[in-house]
């Protein structure tokens, strides 16, 4: 069967179990192309709020370079990370755990211990989804400004109104 009619049976599943449901349920759901779902699936009673979820914010992105330097075992103070998210403001969450990781990759090839330059290193290496796909980013931006609530009011954010 093709991908459409599996995608077709999967919505029609979905919509039958969250009409018959006998118990009450807190449904989340993600979603990156979000007009490629079904209407009566995003109607209220369904889904009663659709947020958009923007790119983090400086403060967020040095918070997430922390949790990655942190879980691979690296003290986050030892980083200046309000420097380095200042210098990869277009980055997503998994796009700045790739940094920490070619950053750590590069330390460990040079036989030495992760630096701030490292880290810079592997931001000015890496282009972020934001700027390889630059119109898909602003078209979901527009979209969001009437059709969806805003999950984080970061005022740093283009797409906010």
């Amino acid at each position: 069967q093709s991908d459409a009619g599996t995608a077709v049976r999967v919505f029609g599943t979905l919509l039958t179990w969250m009409q018959e449901r006998s118990s009450p349920v807190f449904v989340v759901a993600t979603a990156n192309k979000l007009e490629a779902l079904p209407p009566e699936l995003l109607r209220r009673g369904r889904f009663d709020e659709i947020f958009f979820v923007d790119l983090p914010g400086a403060a967020t992105r040095a918070e997430i370079l922390g949790i990655h330097l942190a879980k691979r075992g690296r003290d986050p103070g030892k980083f200046d990370l309000q420097a380095l998210a200042s210098a990869c403001s277009e980055f997503s969450g998994a796009e700045l755990e790739h940094v920490v990781i070619e950053a750590l990759f590069a330390a460990f090839d040079a036989d030495r211990e992760i630096e701030d330059d490292d880290l810079l290193d592997a931001i000015t290496e890496t282009t972020p989804l934001a700027r390889t796909s630059a119109e898909e980013v602003q078209r979901l931006r527009e979209w969001s400004r009437t059709r969806a609530r805003a999950a984080d009011l970061d005022s740093e954010k283009p797409g906010r109104v």
